[in-house]
């Protein structure tokens, strides 16, 4: 095959590799896969010879049509396309190969829930909810993957055959990575969740019940993206969801990050009002640029769906945080009085909301037991 003619073309100091020796590791590489001449030709003209091996490093490259993978794993094609779209993947053409042996696997193992009794629409949340997670932890790891293979000056081709050799070594550690991970989430908000005689007699968990919620945003943070670069503003969410994580008190837990805000949610609210102010403490601690912080909480029905919370009391909460002052932390009535004796609260105006029905009334948390 020809020498492509290209930026960092010659090896250097830095431990790369030269261009033609990186080249001759990836077409023995992707030989040894099952390639032929031909083809890993045909790929090369089309510029396709590095993120081929990287495909192969992690699965192998699309060769099987959705109704293949269908009649594989016996699934409806109709239900599978439907899974598909769900976990975020791309919707394949009629007759488009999309898919590699892992995803055939893939499929067999929605076959064994079904066999199992487990409802279609509930796979369908699981694979929009795991497709929703598995993006970002796909976007967290190609950016570290990025940070520690790359080179300045390095050849496409030097760069496709490092991160073919590292996917080779470490992939096998993720699949470990994220089931424990998964089972240790599951194991926490079973034990966390009772369940009530009702729920037991009708066969399954209630999706609405009394939480606490809050968001906490940092002030000014749309601002500073006017004066500060992208990788900043990232930063400084990063570091905030960061610090939500660390803060958390069980059985609150975070839900999600928004951009500049997180969110949220416990059954106990003292559990998510100490949470809260541990957050503000560690973020009042953070260098004297840090945007302040400012809390809204509420505590109401809401109801759990796909990863995610939703209803009256949600919305309140994020209300509430609209008019919250610069480190200052808000509740309504009914989280007041659910926060309990170790919090005080001082008796705010009436606001006005928007989206929400009349005038609420708020409490700012003044102090609490242990305060310095």
């Amino acid at each position: 095959m020809a020498e492509r003619r290209g930026s960092g073309a010659g090896g250097g100091g830095d431990g790369s590799l030269p261009s033609t020796e990186a080249r001759d590791g990836v077409v023995r590489r992707l030989e040894l896969a099952g390639h032929d001449r031909r083809e890993l030709e045909r790929a090369d003209a089309e510029g396709r010879l590095g993120s081929l091996a990287v495909e192969e490093a992690l699965g192998g490259s699309p060769r099987h049509t959705l109704s293949h993978v269908a009649r594989e794993s016996q699934v409806d094609p109709r239900f599978l396309r439907q899974v598909v779209r769900a976990s975020g993947r791309p919707d394949p053409a009629p007759r488009e190969r999309a898919f590699n042996d892992e995803d055939v696997e893939l499929a067999r193992l929605v076959r064994r829930f079904l066999d199992a009794g487990l409802p279609r629409d509930g796979i369908l949340e699981v694979a929009r909810v795991l497709g929703q997670g598995m993006s970002h932890t796909a976007d967290a790891v190609r950016r570290m993957a990025g940070d520690a293979f790359l080179k300045q000056g390095d050849a496409e081709l030097t760069v496709a055959l490092r991160y073919a050799q590292a996917a080779e070594e470490l992939t096998p550690l993720v699949g470990p990575l994220v089931e424990y991970q998964l089972r240790a989430l599951v194991r926490d908000g079973i034990r966390e969740q009772l369940v009530t005689e009702a729920e037991r007699s009708e066969g399954r968990l209630a999706d609405t019940s009394d939480v606490g919620i809050a968001f906490a945003d940092l002030v000014d943070y749309t601002r500073l993206g006017e004066k500060l670069a992208i990788e900043d503003l990232t930063r400084i969410a990063t570091r905030l969801a960061d610090l939500a994580g660390a803060a958390a008190r069980r059985p609150a837990r975070l839900v999600k990050t928004i951009g500049d805000a997180v969110m949220l949610v416990s059954p106990n609210v003292p559990a998510l009002v100490a949470t809260v102010v541990a957050l503000t403490e560690s973020i009042e601690a953070e260098a004297e640029d840090f945007p302040a912080l400012r809390v809204g909480i509420a505590y109401g029905p809401a109801t759990a769906r796909v990863g995610d919370w939703f209803g009256a009391t949600v919305n309140l909460a994020s209300r509430v945080t609209d008019v919250a002052k610069p480190g200052r932390i808000l509740a309504t009535e009914e989280a007041r009085r659910a926060a309990g004796p170790d919090y005080e609260f001082k008796r705010r105006r009436r606001r006005s909301l928007k989206g929400v029905d009349g005038r609420t009334q708020l409490y700012s948390l003044e102090g609490w037991k242990g305060r310095s």
